[in-house]
């Protein structure tokens, strides 16, 4: 199910990864569009296109020994029109995805 990209309140992703490697794979999806108006907030501007992402850590995933890191990740657009967020989304999505299997 795709995530409504004009949702006023935005939605929420939870994702494997630190703080520092989420942010890294951001700052490499998007290189000189990101910046970090306050703490556990990211913002990407991007062709007309504004997303804030709120950071907040939770509890890590254990599997025996296996250590996941695990953030919940709100997505919120505040500028754009819906055909261009959807296609920054679907950017981010490819350029940050990780491993395989």
């Amino acid at each position: 199910m795709a995530e409504d990209v004009s949702a006023p309140g935005g939605f929420v992703r939870e994702v494997g990864a630190t703080l520092a490697e989420f942010e890294r794979g951001l700052r490499l999806a998007v290189l000189d569009g990101v910046s970090a108006p306050s703490p556990g907030c990211l913002r990407v501007a991007s062709g007309g296109v504004t997303l804030d992402i709120d950071l907040t850590e939770l509890p890590e995933r254990r599997l025996g020994q296996f250590r996941l890191p695990v953030l919940a990740a709100r997505y919120r657009f505040v500028a754009g029109d819906a055909p261009d967020r959807a296609a920054l989304l679907a950017h981010l999505d490819r350029a940050m995805q990780r491993g395989g299997g």
